[in-house]
């Protein structure tokens, strides 16, 4: 029996409005929050999932947002990204791409406090989805700049890594706030930011495999 493949890929969407170059961002290859795997080759295994190879990725990588509570894009963030991708796929692709993707595409879900966000695609077609995904430039009437993470062909992998990647991004903006508010800067909501950050990990760990 033949099994359906997926792709899983792992999306922030920055928001310009809210990015700190403040921030301490130095490269250290020897930390990463996202260790760099080795792809493995799709020799037909039913066991084996080929990967996307990544450059190891910075403990604090290239821009950093800010706690900004009106830079938020809301519990919606999930449908408008999808009204999104597909208004781009069809101006990249046109009709003809978006119905190569249509049955397949989802999205898994959104967090509204960091932005990350995971979509599901058939593996023939992931990279016309992360090519569009490049074009996207705002959603709704926010404007964005989208950064994909990882990809990988199960959602458990994917898990792991947004885990990780969320963590140290909320710990990031826990750091911000402490630091700016040395500063004299009130960010505050410290103790909220991480309630909420927990919360979006449990829900990021009940996703299922689609």
């Amino acid at each position: 029996m033949v099994r359906f493949k997926n792709r899983y890929l792992l999306v922030e969407f920055l928001l310009p409005t809210s990015l700190s170059s403040t921030l301490d961002t130095r490269y250290d290859s020897a930390n990463p929050i996202i260790p760099k795997e080795s792809a493995l080759e799709d020799n037909g295994s039913e066991d084996e999932e080929d990967e996307e190879e990544f450059s190891p990725i910075p403990s604090l990588p290239f821009v950093i947002p800010t706690i900004l509570p009106d830079s938020q894009l809301g519990d919606e963030g999930g449908q408008g990204i999808y009204k999104a991708v597909r208004s781009s796929v069809i101006s990249v692709f046109g009709d003809e791409g978006w119905g190569r993707i249509a049955s397949s595409f989802r999205v898994i879900y959104h967090s509204p406090l960091t932005t990350l966000t995971f979509l599901r695609i058939a593996r023939p077609h992931y990279r016309l989805l992360w090519s569009a995904l490049t074009f996207v430039n705002s959603l709704g009437n926010t404007p964005v700049i989208p950064r994909v993470i990882a990809v990988s062909g199960t959602i458990k992998k994917l898990q792991n890594r947004g885990i990780a990647y969320h963590r140290a991004m909320v710990g990031a903006l826990i750091s911000a706030g402490v630091d700016r508010n040395k500063a004299g800067i009130s960010t505050g909501g410290g103790g909220k930011l991480e309630k909420e950050a927990e919360q979006e990990r449990e829900e990021m760990e009940r996703m299922q495999e689609t």
